[in-house]
């Protein structure tokens, strides 16, 4: 770029010094204060007194990107503050309402209260509440009291899956809460605020005016409320890659400015009022939507946009970009790394600065295929996807979207004043509705429409951005600079290579030769991954799933594969046919392939050796897995015995007491390395019998903190210390690795990143093998 193209966007290079030092706001030491900041500042004004300009320009960007680092720095808890208390804890809580309550499921709503006071005492501090049960009627901004049980904020902890906990923190949340419905009052009658009230009439009327699916989707275009769709549009939106439409963004801001500027100039109003007054339109539509990061930068681009018409000056789109960044980030810091935020900004920076061919056909592909590079390494690292669809399905769902948009806002509005004339604004709506959700899922029936890939490196992301930015410059000096130009095509053709290179090593690299066991933290369930020498992979059980649980198949079991390079399944046990064990194996057999499987009803007759690894069934026909009782399903549970080198693992399932006795009776060889507790480290399982036959050097209990069962029992955990076992358990550790070369096992806590090695060679110590 020129200095020109600067000189007309001035915000852009200090939006960019800003999220450089939000981005290494985790790196800045503690304590280092402003520091950087002045020294920079300083820098800068002396190059200034020198009469240096260009030398002042990057010491004040680095203090600007310092200043961006100090905002980001967590700011220290009050001594008031909710997390300063004893957890776990049942309290009475009394707070005020942040926003309105957001319901997730069937009898099952989320409450963002900001407390006054916790059992009587003043407290400070934002927590969020689980609401078992109908709520009653509570608004925004209400005074509610209720009875809540208080823990801290802890989600999965596993490595290449998303961080719940640590997102609630960067959202001010560090203690959350769960409440039945009925010990949830209001403190006040205070009516919602009128942008709540206008949100529930507009969803109101599309209820009454339309079919319960169309109603959801058209509030999701509407409003980007999504919490109606059924899931099987839900998941059809997102293998057609056009989800976009249903988060409300500058697609949708777009149309209420210009049909606002449009309504306005029929009324022959000059061309500065209807600027200002289509500003209060794009603010109060704004504020009726909720301050989602892509409404924030769309609705502050359309103001900046429209000052410039009230202004009669020309509007550089860049700049007005940088500025929305800038203002959103001095505001929240940590929208940062929020991917709406990312995906919005990138999505719009990518078709600014394309190069777009003229004609509506070419420039609508053009447009479509700017937004998907633009998005593309997002989509990657935060939700290992990659369209393939998307480009050509955005065709045909924009512009149907946009008609569905246009009219349904009308209807809205018509259904503030006439019933009458807004059920005609519907029922034109109506077929609009039903022909885009058509579209929407003959693309995402189309097979390979999303495809799962591992999260890029950042080198790799870093490789990809390059790319864009050399292939753009190139594009842009291939008239007037053409042998320049070739210099920067060459470079960018370097650079995607390395960038392709980088995302294809998880699949390119050698297998590391050693035994993987990863036991994931999916709460009170079963996933455990393992990877055996030659790279091949193998999971046993995926975590709860069903209906009103979390689909740990879906959050945590496909992602940690997906980030490990895992595309294929060798091998998929199912070990028992609980939920918590099995029900997130349907979301495993929808996204992996699997080459062999099996389960508790139907387990292999014998042996399988996968390279060096060798799995094996323990135990004969016991209890049929169907059984009624919960004893003879556990007994029925199949458990496993894997063996590498020296090291073996036994992972017994959800095995009761009577599956135990079993194996003992017939002289099953029990004796491992690694124990996999069996239920959850429950009082029942694991017999002083049983472990004197098993011998563990380690044990790892699969468990979800705050379970309701008491797991794992005071009474198992000292049976297993007695029997000389070192204890690891996910509830506190979260994931737990095992790695091997078959000689020395070493196990990481991936909560605290702690390590401990075990020699299993008595002829060989651990400090032999260091010195080699």
């Amino acid at each position: 770029m020129t200095r020109g193209d600067w000189v007309a966007m001035p915000a852009a290079p200090l939006a960019v010094a800003v999220a450089i030092g939000i981005a290494a706001a985790p790196c800045t030491p503690a304590g280092i204060g402003g520091t950087p900041w002045a020294a920079a500042i300083g820098g800068g004004a002396l190059a200034l007194v020198l009469g240096r300009p260009g030398w002042a320009v990057g010491p004040l960007l680095a203090g600007v990107a310092a200043i961006g680092a100090l905002r980001a720095l967590p700011e220290p808890l009050p001594p008031g503050h909710v997390a300063h208390l004893e957890l776990p804890r049942t309290a009475g809580v009394e707070g005020r309402l942040a926003l309105e309550p957001r319901r997730f499921a069937p009898g099952r709503s989320r409450l963002l209260l900001d407390v006054e006071r916790v059992d009587g005492e003043p407290r400070s501090g934002r927590i969020q509440v689980t609401v078992y049960g109908d709520l009653p009627p509570v608004s925004h901004g209400q005074r509610v009291a209720a009875d809540c049980r208080l823990h801290p904020a802890q989600g999965f902890r596993n490595p290449g899956t998303f961080d719940y906990a640590a997102y609630l923190r960067r959202e001010g949340i560090h203690v959350v809460g769960t409440a039945p419905a009925e010990r949830v009052v209001p403190l006040d009658a205070r009516p919602p605020p009128w942008n709540v009230e206008v949100r529930r009439r507009a969803l109101l009327a599309t209820e009454r005016g339309l079919p319960p699916a169309s109603a959801a989707l058209l509030g999701g275009l509407l409003l980007g409320d999504r919490t109606r769709l059924p899931a099987g549009t839900d998941e059809a939106f997102r293998r057609a890659g056009v989800y976009h439409v249903l988060a409300v963004s500058g697609f949708n801001v777009a149309i209420v400015a210009a049909a606002a500027l449009g309504l306005l100039g029929l009324a022959r109003l000059p061309r500065s009022a209807s600027a200002l007054a289509a500003i209060g339109v794009v603010g109060g539509f704004a504020l009726v939507v909720g301050p989602e990061p892509s409404v924030l930068r769309a609705a502050l681009m359309a103001v900046l946009v429209l000052l410039a018409l009230l202004l009669d000056r020309k509007a550089a789109v860049l700049n007005s970009l940088a500025l929305a960044a800038l203002v959103i980030l001095a505001v929240r810091p940590v929208d940062l790394g929020d991917p709406g935020f990312q995906l919005s900004f990138a999505a719009t920076l990518a078709i600014v600065a394309a190069p777009l061919p003229r004609g509506a056909v070419g420039g609508a592909l053009a447009v479509s295929a700017a937004a998907q590079l633009g998005v593309l390494p997002i989509t990657l690292v935060h939700f290992n996807q990659l369209s393939t669809i998307g480009v050509v399905a955005n065709l045909a769902v924009v512009p149907l979207a946009g008609a569905a948009t246009v009219i349904g806002l009308g209807a809205v509005g018509l259904s503030f004043m006439s019933d009458g004339a807004a059920a005609f604004a519907f029922d034109a709506v109506w077929p609009i509705l039903i022909a885009l959700r058509a579209i929407v899922r003959v693309a995402a029936g189309v097979p390979g429409a999303l495809v799962h890939l591992p999260a890029p490196h950042w080198t790799g992301v870093a490789a990809y951005g390059a790319t864009l930015a050399l292939g753009l410059q190139a594009w842009r000096l291939r008239g007037e600079r053409p042998r320049r130009a070739r210099v920067f095509a060459l470079a960018a053709l370097l650079a995607v290579a390395a960038a392709v290179l980088i995302a294809a090593w998880p699949f390119l690299g050698p297998p590391s030769g050693h035994l993987r066991l990863t036991v994931l933290d999916v709460g009170q369930g079963d996933a455990i991954v393992v990877e055996a020498p030659d790279g091949r992979a193998l999971l046993i059980d995926a975590g709860a799933g069903g209906p009103m649980r979390l689909d740990a198949g879906e959050r945590v079991v496909g992602p940690f594969l997906w980030n490990r390079g895992i595309l294929k399944l060798a091998l998929a046990i199912t070990t028992h046919e609980d939920q918590d064990h099995a029900g997130g194996v349907p979301a495993i057999r929808r996204w992996f392939a699997i080459d062999e499987t099996w389960s508790s009803a139907a387990p292999s007759a014998a042996p399988r050796s996968i390279g060096a690894l060798r799995v094996t069934p323990l135990g004969g026909p016991g209890p049929p897995a169907t059984a009624a009782g919960t004893a003879e399903r556990n007994d029925a549970a199949l458990v496993l015995r894997l063996e590498y080198g020296r090291a073996t693992f036994l992972l017994a399932s959800d095995l009761g007491p009577g599956g135990e006795r079993r194996l003992l009776a017939r002289g099953t060889h029990l004796g491992a390395t690694v124990l996999k507790v069996a239920h959850h480290g429950s009082r029942r399982s694991s017999s002083v019998e049983f472990l004197r036959a098993v011998r563990p050097v380690a044990a790892v209990i699969s468990v979800g903190a705050r379970n309701p069962y008491g797991h794992p029992d005071r009474e198992t955990l000292e049976r297993l210390a007695a029997a000389g076992a070192r204890i690891f358990r996910t509830d506190r550790d979260g994931a737990v690795i095992f790695e091997t070369d078959g000689r020395v096992l070493t196990v990481t806590r991936w909560a605290t990143g702690a390590r401990e090695r075990f020699c299993l060679d008595p002829e060989e110590p651990c400090e032999a093998r260091d010195r080699d």
